[in-house]
């Protein structure tokens, strides 16, 4: 290599090594900014899936919001059907939010759907002799809104979805009942993976420049 050409390669090289060097990481603030809501009100998700699988969820969705951004108040309203016989209505319409909003004084509702599907059970007699329950391949999605209280707007929606194995379900002919002794560890992975894909928003994430 000609000594002109040799320079003029080293020269490339130290420039892209200092460029490389400035990167920095920078912080890019969460999509959605719970802190602008003095207090948030979250509904028990629905599912048509028998147990506790529900409340899990929910349970989950509350702490990795927590997590995401520290300090939020959040009231846990308990089971829409409650909810609604309290404030009167018959649905989660946008005047049932405003009709929320009012009544326990807070300034957004979040609610969301729990979908599961495709359950397929796996037959151990074994396992079904001792506890009763077995181990299933399922399907499930899990759909959240975030909904303005005042003027009952959808200010964010997220679905989720994922196929895995659960364990510790009741099995009663062609009902399936999600009722584990031990949630976290029957379909903790399951429930967490779905909350972890909807919380993203909610969370600071970092860039590098």
């Amino acid at each position: 290599m000609r000594p002109r050409s040799a320079w003029l390669v080293m020269s490339a090289a130290a420039m892209l090594s200092l460029a490389c060097a400035k990167r920095v990481v920078v912080e890019v603030p969460p999509r959605v900014d719970l802190y602008s809501y003095d207090m948030i009100g979250v509904i028990e998700f629905t599912t048509e899936s028998k147990g506790t699988l529900a409340s899990f969820a929910t349970q989950r969705f509350v702490e990795a919001l927590q997590e995401a951004q520290p300090g939020i108040k959040v009231l846990e309203l308990g089971k829409a059907e409650d909810i609604k016989r309290t404030v009167q209505r018959n649905d989660l319409s946008f005047e049932t939010m405003r009709a929320i909003g009012k009544h326990y004084n807070v300034g957004a509702v979040i609610v969301g759907v729990l979908d599961v599907q495709d359950v397929k059970p796996r037959i151990d007699l074994q396992s079904m002799i001792t506890s009763g329950s077995v181990s299933a391949d399922v399907k499930a999605a899990l759909t959240t809104r975030l909904m303005e209280a005042q003027s009952g707007a959808t200010m964010w929606t997220r679905s989720s979805q994922t196929s895995c194995t659960v364990a510790q379900v009741g099995v009663s002919g062609k009902a399936v009942k999600f009722d584990a002794k031990d949630p976290e560890r029957a379909y903790g992975v399951m429930v967490d993976g779905l909350v972890s894909e909807l919380t993203q928003d909610f969370r600071v994430s970092y860039v590098k420049q």
